[in-house]
């Protein structure tokens, strides 16, 4: 008896030892250069928001238009606690991006079994776009744990239906919804998984069951008619401006093929995606591969779904939001590819399948294939750590502290950007410190003239002996160079620095 409860307790520490081995190199590998980068704009929206009044914040929750309020009032008790430093703002995102490891091992165990599960597994913890938004204070993180966690819900209460199951996965999927408005279109994934799931054998357990994913479709949608309708007309208007260009699908899904291989990095050679793509393609062999495998619930735990439904069930999840983005941006164009990094998770899985495919039919080529995607992924993520690829604010603030005279006016361009500089020019990471003058560089992207922005100029530089132009994206703001021309015309250059997507530039003014 005590032999046996000692291999148990071995098999156990078998099984369980490559999913935490991966998740703390999950974690270490999202902690390793977590400061590396400056904080970009959006990441100190998070901090703004998460911090605003609780009431504001709490009114993010039911009002038109507003993203991801869950995040941030999630955010709002660590910051208090553990300060407003980069570190604390981006350390709930490297979490968040570990703990999405384990709950993907789960859930690739229940679909394909043990070997699937684990290089899916390997490949979440190594994934170059997944390690950077790791590293980043938005809730792009929170939706690859949040997700897959959805999804195996959903397998759990198809396949297992007590009623405390559906209720799980209602909540779960609500927080979907409020961590990021597109995660909504998990739920078209949910039904198709439950149209393919098996059902449990027996006439009367699978009408029950038909009965409970009726219900709980229901349930989901009924309360959310009234954010549909309101979308519907934003959908419908043709003056609503979402600030990103029209995508065609095939653009779409070449953009998130380079995104979920090589990370944010363009990608220098095309070639290099050909081992992803071959990774995909196998995994239509699993089907005949495990053609004898069983199908039932009932198995599913111990050696995973048979047959063709490992492969469709991922291949819904990696391919219907996509669509369903594109059908969105006929009307309203939404598409940016981070949007949609909840979807990675079965690009990995599928992977995961077709490397195991062919090891089975010809180990070397798995064991290859395997190493190839996961050299690429390791120097995806170096190349990510070792580039200066956001708005380098950290950088600006300092020499412009370093050379700036009393009474210099600081010009930002584009406005929005001041509460990024503000942060690192605080001295107290508040990105509302109001303590140096500053003057918003007007908008002329429309019909403003040049004499428009000098009677503004004139008047908003009239007390400053020299102004700082700080730039960051400008064309957003001034696609024709006004403010700066304004500026050179009026005063001369005395210090100028250019920084990744930053540039400072000091003009003395003429009296």
């Amino acid at each position: 008896m005590a032999e046996r409860l000692r291999q148990d307790r071995f098999a156990w520490l078998t099984r369980a030892g490559a999913p935490l081995l991966l998740t703390w190199l999950a974690f270490a590998l999202r902690l390793i250069g977590l400061t590396r980068q400056s904080l970009w704009r959006d990441e100190v929206d998070a901090l703004l928001f998460a911090t605003r009044p609780l009431a504001q914040l709490l009114q993010m929750f039911r009002r038109p238009g507003e993203n991801g309020p869950l995040f941030f009032l999630a955010l709002r008790p660590w910051l208090a606690a553990a300060g407003h430093s980069e570190f604390s703002l981006r350390f709930p995102s490297a979490l968040a991006g570990a703990l999405a490891a384990p709950i993907v091992y789960i859930l690739m165990r229940r679909l394909g079994g043990r070997r699937p599960a684990t290089v899916a597994t390997l490949l979440m913890a190594t994934a170059p776009y997944l390690i950077w938004y790791g590293q980043e204070a938005k809730m792009y993180a929170l939706l690859t744990a949040l997700a897959p966690l959805a999804l195996l819900l959903t397998v759990d209460a198809a396949q297992r239906g007590r009623w405390w199951r559906w209720v799980l996965l209602y909540g779960v999927t609500s927080l979907c919804f409020y961590t990021h408005v597109l995660a909504a279109l998990i739920v078209p994934v949910q039904a198709l998984w439950l149209l393919i799931l098996p059902l449990p054998t027996g006439r009367r357990a699978a009408w029950r069951r038909l009965g409970a994913i009726t219900g709980y479709l229901a349930a989901l949608l009924l309360p959310y008619l009234p954010l549909v309708w309101w979308q519907a007309k934003l959908w419908l208007s043709p003056t609503f401006e979402t600030g990103h260009p029209f995508v065609p699908l095939g653009d779409i899904l070449t953009v998130l093929l380079a995104a979920f291989s090589r990370g944010v990095l363009p990608v220098g050679k095309a070639w290099t995606l050909g081992p992803f793509i071959f990774g995909l393609i196998s995994a239509g062999i699993w089907a005949t591969m495990r053609k004898q495998a069983p199908a039932r619930a009932e198995h599913a735990d111990r050696e995973g779904l048979g047959g063709w439904r490992p492969a469709a069930l991922l291949g819904v999840w990696l391919l219907l939001p996509p669509l369903g983005v594109y059908g969105i941006s006929l009307g309203m164009p939404i598409f940016a590819d981070r949007y949609l990094i909840w979807a990675l998770p079965a690009f990995v899985g599928l992977i995961a399948l077709g490397v195991v495919a062919l090891a089975h039919a010809w180990r070397p080529l798995g064991l290859a294939t395997l190493a190839v995607i996961l050299a690429l992924n390791l120097v995806g993520a170096a190349r990510q750590f070792s580039l200066p690829v956001k708005s380098d604010f950290r950088s600006a603030a300092s020499y412009v502290l370093a050379n700036r005279q009393p009474g210099d006016l600081l010009i930002y361009q584009i406005p929005y950007i001041r509460f990024t500089f503000t942060y690192y020019s605080s001295g107290r990471a508040d990105p509302n410190d109001a303590t140096l003058p500053w003057l918003d560089g007007p908008y002329t992207n429309d019909t403003t003239t040049e004499a428009d922005v000098a009677a503004e100029m004139a008047q908003g530089t009239s007390k400053a002996a020299a102004a700082w132009l700080i730039a960051s994206e400008a064309s957003m703001w001034d696609r024709r160079g006004l403010t700066e021309a304004w500026l050179a015309a009026h005063g001369d250059i005395t210090h100028h620095a250019e920084f990744a997507r930053v540039t400072v530039t000091r003009y003395k003014l003429e009296p």
